[in-house]
């Protein structure tokens, strides 16, 4: 509803709202892409894009949270609380991003469709460690989708308030799953105590706030009581109402409004019809009770809102006794009109500017306010971007080449995965190289036919610390002409029990970086379950790394055997062997273990 009852178009306040919000959001993006590749230049776009859009869209939650009981707290807040769903919008568009990022890097070109594969592939064996996380996110989206959807008005009037009101309560639900999915994911792989120290200020500060406002509001909230025979409830001192004011009571189980104005004093509900806001915290607006949040205005006398606008709220009896308000507890139906209560002038409206929203500007204080908050959040913002960006762990020296062919000449192995050994390059020996299709998938069925063949193939270079690997471009494995190379034997080096944790090989040597624990599990099952050959990862007490091939004790692929031991702690015991520079260990799938 707008001054002068006309329609609200888009005015200077929501522009310039929007730009601001849109600039903090961009400088946020920019800034963590920037950091993160100033600090950690070994990290894959993908993953600094996921990180980026999903940080910025769970830090606009905890603001958007934080405005409605500042505003209750404070009401120069409010201008802030009147575009809310502007920013509600935006961070749902900033957090689906994030989500289809995330989709299509961890879930899509695998062997499941990609919806189906975050809802059962991140699913641990056992404890809440291991608990899935990617539901939770896809679950808080959902809701964050629901609201998103029925921001405009039309949802609004064609819901009912109750109903839109409930539906947007959800936002709480969504905060709830979004916390779990912070701390069963990204918080699970991060070693810095930064991180968790930022989520906890976090959460401690949204629930601190509606704290806060919520014993600010006890007292309006308390249930008052009859004091008279006739049942008539003492709502308070008449002098304790500012001219063009009100107070809240709550009576008969309903908020009620009490206003003073014009040497009157009229009773109607505390809750306006547009969004169930206290309409006790609004004003006397071209002798209008006009809500705080958006606007909505209503004749104090009648609970109407004046033509050609139709909301109304129920209206209460009003009597002076002795300078107390009496008022009855029975509300009249929405829109009926109630003689108002006669008083003495009061004096000059006391209690600082109001801000009304649809107004072409908001008073200097309240907009100087607002812009110190609003620098305030942006400085906040770009400092927490750096912050967060130094705090992840360091990335692996990794490449994928994306977009780059190679030509690579060799013997192909298809035993136990798809191996290219190449030839001997300057009396050097030759290099085992394993080899994988595009997307999440193995490459048995690109080199079917040419085990122990020669061959030209086009590819991909994908390399981790001096380890490689090639994404073979399908159609390009062409058989060379002469004899192939002697075949490589296998190297028994002895029984070995070894502790690491089970990674997909293409991802971890430098697809995706970092290419292991919880936050790569679902991906790492795919590729695993699509065929890309299991690598159990070790770490001895110095640091150094090994990355050993897993293959069942019968000499078969153990990809489906592993599944469920992906991206977690376990124990493998079986014959250790070597085939050029890489290492295998046979093992019986069965006997792996969990280590916790």
């Amino acid at each position: 509803m707008a001054h002068g009852y006309v329609t609200v178009g888009w005015n200077r306040q929501k522009r310039l709202y929007d730009a601001a919000l849109l600039s903090i959001v961009a400088s946020y993006l920019a800034v963590f892409a920037v950091a993160e590749h100033a600090v950690h230049r070994d990290v894959t776009i993908e993953t600094s894009l996921i990180r980026a859009f999903g940080t910025c869209a769970f830090l606009m939650l905890h603001v958007i949270l934080s405005i409605g009981p500042l505003a209750r707290l404070d009401p120069r807040f409010l201008p802030l609380l009147y575009n809310r769903r502007h920013f509600g919008v935006t961070m749902f568009l900033v957090a689906a991003v994030h989500g289809v990022f995330s989709l299509v890097q961890f879930h899509a070109l695998s062997d499941m469709n990609p919806f189906v594969s975050v809802l059962v592939s991140d699913a641990g064996r056992d404890g809440l460690a291991a608990f899935p996380f990617q539901p939770l996110g896809a679950a808080a989206l959902l809701i964050l989708f629901l609201m998103a959807a029925t921001s405009h008005d039309f949802w609004l009037a064609n819901l009912t308030a109750p109903v839109w009101k409930s539906l947007h309560m959800l936002v709480y639900a969504a905060y709830a799953l979004l916390v779990a999915h912070v701390a069963l994911g990204a918080l699970q792989a991060e070693t810095s105590p930064v991180l968790v120290a930022v989520a906890a200020v976090g959460l401690a500060w949204v629930v601190g706030v509606h704290v806060a406002a919520a014993l600010k509001g006890r007292r309006a909230d308390r249930e008052l009581r009859s004091l008279t025979e006739d049942g008539w409830i003492d709502a308070g001192r008449l002098d304790a109402i500012p001219e063009g004011r009100a107070i809240a009571a709550t009576i008969g189980g309903e908020s009620v409004a009490i206003y003073r104005y014009d040497g009157k004093v009229s009773a109607i509900s505390g809750v306006c019809r547009h969004q169930n806001g206290p309409l006790a915290e609004g004003r006397i607006v071209d002798g209008c009770v006009t809500c705080p949040w958006h606007g909505y205005q209503y004749l104090p006398d009648t609970g109407a809102s004046p033509a050609p606008f139709t909301e109304s709220v129920p209206t209460f009896d009003v009597r002076l006794v002795a300078g107390r308000v009496l008022v009855h507890p029975r509300p009249h139906p929405a829109g009926t009109r109630v003689e108002p209560a006669a008083c003495a002038p009061s004096p000059s409206e006391t209690g600082g500017p109001f801000y009304v929203g649809y107004l072409p500007q908001a008073p200097a204080p309240v907009a100087r306010f607002v812009r110190r908050v609003v620098v305030l959040i942006a400085v906040v913002a770009l400092g927490l971007a750096v912050v967060l960006v130094v705090a992840q762990a360091p990335f692996a020296a990794a490449r994928f080449e994306y977009g780059t062919h190679r030509m690579f000449h060799g013997t192909v192995r298809e035993h136990p995965y798809p191996f290219l050994q190449t030839e001997a390059e300057d009396g050097g020996a030759p290099r085992i190289v394993p080899l994988v299709a595009p997307g999440k998938h193995g490459a048995a069925a690109l080199t079917a036919g040419f085990d122990g063949r020669a061959v030209s193939l086009e590819g991909t270079l994908i390399e981790r610390e001096g380890r490689t690997m090639v994404e073979v471009v399908p159609g390009s494995v062409r058989e060379r002409a002469g004899g192939a190379p002697p075949v490589l034997m296998l190297e028994e080096l002895g029984e070995t029990t070894l502790s690491g944790e089970i990674v997909d090989s293409k991802c971890f040597l430098g697809v995706m970086n970092p290419g292991r624990l919880k936050v790569h599990r679902a991906c790492a099952v795919r590729c695993i379950s699509g065929g890309a050959p299991p690598l159990l990862y070790v770490r001895d007490l110095a640091g150094r790394e090994a990355y050993v091939f897993l293959v069942g004790a019968d000499g078969r692929p153990v990809n489906r055997d592993v599944l469920p031991l992906v991206a977690q702690p376990v124990e493998v015991s079986g014959m250790l062997r070597a085939l050029g520079d890489r290492l295998f260990l046979y093992a019986d799938p069965r006997a792996i273990r969990r280590t916790g």
